[in-house]
């Protein structure tokens, strides 16, 4: 999206105006915090399996939210159907995590090839 463009969505969602500078500052912040949490995934041993389990979990925790939604709304199928169509959804996308998940039960978790570890399917807990 040109700086422009941003400045002017920035300006209508705000009614802030900001300049070039600052809009590159805000991109250099997040270029850093992006390169920081990667190389925190990527050298740590078990961060980025312990931040997938704790998506699978977030979305477990919702499908129970969602079926108390549509337990406690037998009388309103309207919000019923909602909640039914939001948690075929929570299913897919946890259906999803799912399939990813053997792919990562064989990486390489760490960078340099003198501490190289390898976790086995067996090593995951989900």
């Amino acid at each position: 999206m040109p700086d422009l463009e941003i400045m002017q969505v920035i300006f209508n969602q705000t009614g802030k105006t900001i300049t070039d500078r600052y809009l590159s500052t805000i991109r250099q912040q997040i270029k850093r915090e992006s390169y920081q949490w990667y190389k925190t995934m990527r050298e740590g041993e078990y961060e980025y399996l312990h931040e997938f389990k704790e998506r699978i979990n977030e979305i477990m925790d919702l499908q129970k939210k969602t079926h108390e939604i549509i337990d406690n709304n037998e009388n309103n199928p309207s919000i019923q159907l909602d909640a039914i169509s939001e948690l075929h959804k929570l299913n897919i996308t946890l259906s999803n995590y799912f399939d990813v998940a053997p792919a990562i039960g064989n990486v390489t978790v760490s960078t340099t090839p003198e501490t190289e570890a390898t976790i086995n399917d067996r090593d995951i807990i989900v």
